[in-house]
C-alpha cells in the first residue's frame, strides 16, 4: 500500500506546530538515587493536549521522609499549554504557584500539582526539584511510567481488511454487555504515525465522549501519514484514502456483527485532517453515520475558491445526515471556506439538520487562541455540551429529538428567528423550571411556545414589549438579542474585569437604551462586532447567529 504524498503546502508546518506541540526538549535531570525506586506520571487530556496532574514517587525509606513539605519542592517548565501570545511569538509562562500539595502512603509520596502541559513546553520541559531532598528531584526522563485517564482504556489492535490494507487502532469498548453507540475519530494531520498514541492525546476528540457520560465506545485508527491539500485532484492519493475508508468500514461491520455497536448509532467526528476526512467518509458511505461534528475541516471537497456548484454536486448524497461543522473564520491552517461552502451547498439542496459555527477573531482572541492557535477551534467545538448532547440523541435516519426539523416553527440556519423561536431555545437550553402560570400576556402565542415564554418570563429572560404583549412572531435585532444575552449574563453572575475597557462601536451611541448590554455582550465574548467598529444593532438575528450565541454562552464562566 502506498503511503500518504508528502507533498504539502508551506501551512503544513503550522499544522503541525498547532496539532501536536509534542516536540521534545532536553530537560533537567536530577541527583540519582537509590532512594528513588519509581516515579509515575499521573496525566489527563485537556484542551491543549496531555496534562500531568499529579506525580507517585515511590521510595525505599519513607521514614526518612516523615518533615516532607510542599515548600521543599519547585518546579520549572510547568505551564498552561498555550504557547503563543497575543503577538503570535512562542511563550512559556512558567506558574508562579506550583500548586504543589502531598501526601503519603506506604513507600509512595503522592505530589498533587497545579495541572501543566506535559512534558512541559516548545522552550523547556519540565523539572521538579529539591534542595532539602535532592534525591527527590527529577524530569521527565526519570518517569518511569505514565498513566493517562480514559487514554490507558483504548486497546492497541491492528486489523486487516479483505482489500489489504492494514489498520493501526485503538478501541475503547463500553462497559455494557448490550450494543452501544460508536464514534468514529479522525484525527488531525499532527498525530500521524505509528506510535498508537498522539491521536489519542493530542486534543480532547478521542476521550470527549466517554468523559462527558455518555456510554459508547471510541474507534480511534491512527494513520500513517498525512495527505496533501486539494487531494479531490489528486489521483494517487484520493484512491488510497477512499481504500482506508473501505477497510475501516469493515472493522466497524465486524464489531456490529460482534453485538457490540448499534448500527443504528454510529457517529462520526474530525478535526483538521481528519476534518477534511471527516466530509469524504460521509461521501463515500452516506447511510453509515447518524451523525457527524467536523471541526476546521481541510479542503478535501472541492476548490474553496470557486463556486458552491461544485459543492453541491460532491455532496448530494449526504444532505440527510445531520451535520454540526465548525472552523474558526480566519483559521491560518485550513480555510474556513471549505466549511462555509459545505454549509451553503448542503442547505441550498434542502438539508434541515446542517449546523455552522464560525468562530470570528473577537472569540478566538478572547480565549488566548492567538495567531496559528485560530486552528484550534475544536476547543470550543469539544467543550460545547449541547451539540454533544443533540448529536447522541440521533439514530440513523431521525432527526433526532434535539432538531425538531419536521416542525414549522424549528429554527433554520439562514432565515431570521422570532421571539417565540428564542423562547423556546432559552427554555431548553437552560433547563428552565415550569412556569407558575399560563402564557402571561394579552396577545395570543402557539401552542408550542406559550410555555416556553412562561418560563423566559419567569427568570426574567424575556419581557413584553409593552401593553402587555410578547409579539411571539416578531424578529429579533442584534440589539434586542444583546439584552437577553445581558439578561443571562447576570443570571450567570458573570461581571466584566475591572481592568477591561469600553468597546467602541461607532454606529452605538452611549445613551442608547441597549448599549450597556451590547458593551456586556462583547466584553463576555458572545457577541461581537459585524465589521471593524461596527455592532449593526439594527441587524436581524438568524438560527445560525443564534446557535452561535448560545455556544458562546456555554463558555462564559461567573466572575
Amino acid at each position: 500500500m502506498k503511503k500518504w504524498n508528502k507533498g504539502i503546502k508551506h501551512v503544513s508546518c503550522m499544522l503541525a506546530l498547532t496539532l501536536s506541540l509534542s516536540v521534545i526538549w532536553p530537560g533537567t535531570t536530577g541527583a540519582a538515587s537509590a532512594q528513588v525506586t519509581q516515579i509515575q506520571a499521573n496525566t489527563f487530556v485537556g484542551d491543549p493536549g496531555e496534562m500531568v496532574e499529579s506525580f507517585d514517587i515511590t521510595v525505599s525509606d519513607v521514614e526518612k521522609y516523615k518533615n516532607l513539605k510542599a515548600s521543599d519542592f519547585d518546579i520549572t517548565g510547568n505551564y498552561d499549554g498555550y504557547p503563543l501570545n497575543a503577538a503570535g511569538e512562542i511563550v512559556q509562562d512558567n506558574y508562579e504557584d506550583d500548586g504543589i500539595t502531598l501526601s503519603m502512603k506506604d513507600h509512595t509520596i503522592h505530589m498533587t500539582v497545579k495541572p501543566f502541559k506535559y512534558p512541559g513546553g516548545l522552550k523547556s520541559e519540565f523539572a521538579v526539584t529539591s534542595k532539602t531532598y535532592p534525591e527527590l528531584s527529577f524530569d521527565k526522563k526519570m518517569v518511569t511510567q505514565v498513566k493517562t485517564r480514559t487514554v490507558d482504556e483504548f486497546e492497541k489492535a491492528q486489523f486487516t481488511a479483505s482489500n489489504g490494507v492494514t489498520l493501526s487502532y485503538n478501541l475503547k469498548r463500553s462497559p455494557s454487555k448490550e450494543a452501544k453507540p460508536l464514534m468514529v475519530w479522525l484525527h488531525g494531520g499532527g498525530e500521524v504515525g505509528m506510535d498508537g498514541r498522539n491521536h489519542l492525546t493530542a486534543n480532547r476528540g478521542a476521550v470527549v465522549w466517554t468523559e462527558s457520560g455518555y456510554d459508547t465506545s471510541v474507534l480511534a485508527v491512527q494513520y500513517p501519514e498525512n495527505y496533501s491539500f486539494k487531494i479531490y485532484n489528486n489521483a494517487e492519493q484520493l484512491p488510497i484514502m477512499k481504500a482506508y475508508f473501505e477497510a475501516q468500514v469493515e472493522l466497524i461491520q465486524k464489531l456490529v456483527a460482534e453485538g457490540e455497536v448499534d448500527p443504528d448509532r454510529i457517529y462520526l467526528s474530525g478535526v483538521s485532517s481528519g476534518g477534511g476526512g471527516a466530509f469524504r467518509f460521509l461521501m463515500q458511505y452516506p447511510d453509515l453515520f447518524a451523525g457527524a461534528i467536523i471541526v476546521a475541516a481541510k479542503d478535501t471537497i472541492a476548490d474553496y475558491t470557486g463556486s458552491v456548484d461544485a459543492f453541491k454536486q460532491e455532496l448530494k448524497g449526504i444532505v440527510d445526515v445531520p451535520i454540526w461543522i465548525m472552523h474558526a473564520q480566519n483559521d491560518p491552517t485550513t480555510d474556513s471556506r471549505t466549511s462555509s461552502l459545505a454549509y451553503q451547498a448542503l442547505t441550498e439542496m434542502g438539508a434541515k439538520q446542517v449546523h455552522l459555527t464560525l468562530y470570528d477573531d473577537a472569540y478566538m482572541d478572547s480565549h488566548r487562541f492567538y495567531g496559528g492557535l485560530k486552528h484550534w477551534s475544536w476547543v470550543p467545538a469539544f467543550n460545547n455540551k449541547e451539540v454533544i448532547a443533540s448529536l447522541f440523541k440521533l439514530h440513523k435516519g431521525t432527526a433526532g429529538e434535539q432538531t425538531g426539523s419536521s416542525s414549522e416553527h424549528a429554527v433554520q440556519p439562514s432565515e431570521p428567528v422570532t421571539r417565540a423561536q428564542i423562547a423556546m431555545v432559552l427554555a431548553d437550553a437552560l433547563q428552565l423550571s415550569e412556569g407558575t402560570e399560563e402564557y402571561p400576556y394579552v396577545d395570543s402565542a402557539p401552542d408550542w411556545a406559550a410555555q416556553a415564554i412562561a418560563k423566559v418570563t419567569k427568570a426574567g429572560l424575556m419581557k413584553g414589549i409593552g401593553n402587555q404583549m410578547f409579539a411571539p412572531e416578531s424578529e429579533v435585532t442584534r440589539a434586542q438579542m444583546a439584552v437577553i444575552v445581558d439578561q443571562i449574563l447576570t443570571n450567570k453572575d458573570w461581571k466584566p474585569a475591572t481592568d477591561s475597557v469600553e468597546l467602541m462601536f461607532g454606529d452605538v451611541d452611549s445613551k442608547h437604551w441597549a448599549y450597556a448590554a451590547i458593551q456586556n455582550s462583547a466584553r463576555a465574548g458572545v457577541m461581537a462586532g459585524v465589521s471593524k467598529g461596527k455592532f449593526d444593532m439594527k441587524q436581524i438575528v438568524t438560527g445560525a447567529q443564534l446557535e452561535q450565541i448560545m455556544q458562546r454562552l456555554e463558555q462564559v464562566g461567573t466572575k
